[in-house]
């Protein structure tokens, strides 16, 4: 009966059955406390930062975000845009969120050139149809 493959089966069964509580475990595990970007203090050193949009096609608004917070819109900006903002910028770098909304649905890009407070400059690309989410990082 040992060598018999209906022993095997059963044998194979159990083994399946023992292992799946715990692996039931690992695929669903309770999901803790989320953590979120912390705002920067009120006494982090603000700096001057220039960001440099260049679009494909002229949107209809372009929304910019630092830690969830409207750092700057402009409702109907042309082909290219500049703007000078003050925010903190820590040495690890800084994320922004664009939100972008062009008035087709076809394939459209901003790219986006960031001076940092060093005089570095840094470019990323975000592409859409129609309107575009995108959090770039720049170090």
């Amino acid at each position: 009966m040992r060598g018999s493959p209906l022993f095997r089966a059963l044998i194979a069964f159990v083994v399946l059955l023992v292992l799946s509580w715990p692996l039931w475990r690992l695929t669903h595990a309770r999901s803790g406390p989320v953590d979120l970007p912390v705002a920067p203090q009120s006494g982090a050193a603000l700096k001057d930062i220039r960001l440099q949009l260049e679009f494909t096609k002229a949107p209809t608004e372009i929304v910019v975000l630092s830690l969830g917070k409207e750092i700057w819109r402009d409702p109907a900006p042309g082909l290219m845009v500049a703007t000078e903002l003050k925010l903190p910028y820590p040495a690890a770098g800084i994320d922004l969120q664009f939100q972008v909304s062009w008035p087709e649905e076809s394939l459209n890009a901003l790219r986006v050139g960031l001076t940092d407070p060093a005089g570095e400059k840094h470019e990323k690309t975000l592409w859409g149809k129609g309107h575009a989410v995108d959090v770039l990082s720049f170090p």
